[in-house]
């Protein structure tokens, strides 16, 4: 009875993921390539280039001081790997923990005297 509510619990998990994707798949991009006036390229080949007149705020900040800060061409992993990289680390750590928590509970062998009724 314990594995077929597992197996009911993680059915039901994946269809709800399955109908979120599908919804999620139905909204409007967030991205639009058309409208990007940096050319991605020669941003990575000479970041120190980069005019951020237009851009204000946090992004202005993270592209002028990346650079000289993390030697990373890449804002995203500079900032994921570079400045919140214990943060990413224990992220990893709880993952994993979960992962082997649910094979534990999940692939535990019974005693020959403990069967499942």
């Amino acid at each position: 009875m314990k594995k077929f509510l597992t197996w009911v619990c993680l059915g039901i998990l994946l269809v709800g993921f399955l109908a979120a994707s599908a919804c999620m798949a139905k909204l409007a991009p967030t991205y639009d390539p058309e409208q990007v006036t940096v050319p991605v390229a020669e941003l990575q080949k000479e970041p120190l280039q980069y005019d951020d007149a237009k851009t204000d705020g946090a992004a202005a900040a993270i592209v002028q001081q990346n650079l000289a800060k993390t030697r990373a061409v890449n804002d995203v992993t500079s900032i994921v790997f570079d400045f919140r990289g214990y943060d990413t680390m224990g992220e990893a750590f709880i993952l994993i923990t979960a992962v082997a928590g649910s094979a534990v509970i999940l692939f535990t062998k019974k005693s020959g005297k403990e069967e499942d009724k």
